[in-house]
């Protein structure tokens, strides 16, 4: 959970004076939906610590949410609001979604009833609507006519930033799907976390029982807030780190939303991939 914490807390990209590609200069008044905004972000984080403050992690969430704070206070105070509303989508919801699951599967294991969430504040009249602002685990169903119309906006501001950018020799990123071999002997450890009896040490492989992929697909669905997550095997990688010397590392690979993906232990990130079994 420290990784994780940290890794999802890092504040890269969010400080100095990082700006983001394409985002209009807004008047102040178009500012105020962003700023509410991060503030119930804000909000969310902190009931999110009353829940986790009688755990060993509450002072760890405690320390998320002040560190978020004092970046929206940063951001905020600086007008800096497209800034704000990505670190939120890169971090603040991943990180709720993902410990409001963790908290909820412990609390039904032990019988002990969560608290009702609060309904969510009510937008004012005339207050322009911020894409991401809800939560949704699993996937939109691809035929609704709002799935359709977002996917055109982004696809026509995802043009129109090309254009812009066209004349200034900006070398575009290309996110490839390498392709991964599925080992069929090895197995893996993994940690699974219990409120009250701590670390459970656990192993996974190709091999392993239908229940024991079972039970690994439910701890991760459970860390990372998914629905519909399968195990498949595992699978020898690099992967990319903060440092340059790193060594392969097997990892395991799991199928969701229609996609094999390859998922590091060590912060609980998600890699896609495409997969080809192996023998030994």
């Amino acid at each position: 959970m420290i990784r994780l914490l940290r890794s999802l807390f890092g504040l890269k990209g969010v400080t100095g004076n990082r700006t983001v590609v394409g985002s209009p200069e807004s008047p102040e008044s178009k500012h105020l939906p962003y700023i509410e905004e991060s503030t119930r972000r804000l909000q969310l984080l902190f009931e999110l610590y009353n829940r986790y403050k009688n755990t060993p992690h509450g002072q760890q969430v405690k320390a998320v949410y002040e560190k978020t704070q004092r970046i929206h206070t940063y951001l905020a105070g600086r007008n800096r609001v497209h800034e704000l509303e990505v670190f939120h989508l890169q971090h603040t919801d991943h990180f709720l979604s993902t410990f409001t699951a963790i908290i909820n599967v412990h609390q039904q294991q032990h019988k002990a009833p969560a608290p009702a969430a609060p309904p969510p504040p009510q937008r004012p009249a005339g207050k322009p609507e911020i894409i991401g602002r809800t939560l949704v685990i699993g996937p939109f169903r691809r035929d609704r006519k709002e799935v359709k119309a977002a996917r055109m906006q982004n696809r026509e501001t995802s043009q129109q930033v090309f254009v812009d950018i066209a004349d200034t020799k900006t070398e575009i990123p290309k996110l490839a799907e390498p392709e991964i071999a599925i080992n069929t002997y090895s197995k893996i450890v993994y940690l699974r976390e219990d409120i009250s009896d701590g670390l459970t040490t656990n192993e996974i492989g190709f091999t392993s029982t239908p229940e024991e992929k079972q039970t690994f697909a439910n701890h991760i669905a459970a860390r990372l807030g998914l629905e519909h997550v399968t195990y498949v095997g595992n699978a020898l990688v690099y992967i990319q780190t903060h440092t340059s010397a790193h060594s392969p590392e097997m990892v395991p690979v799991i199928h969701w939303n229609g996609s094999p993906y390859v998922l590091s232990l060590e912060d609980y990130r998600l890699f896609p991939v495409r997969t080809f079994r192996k023998s030994r």
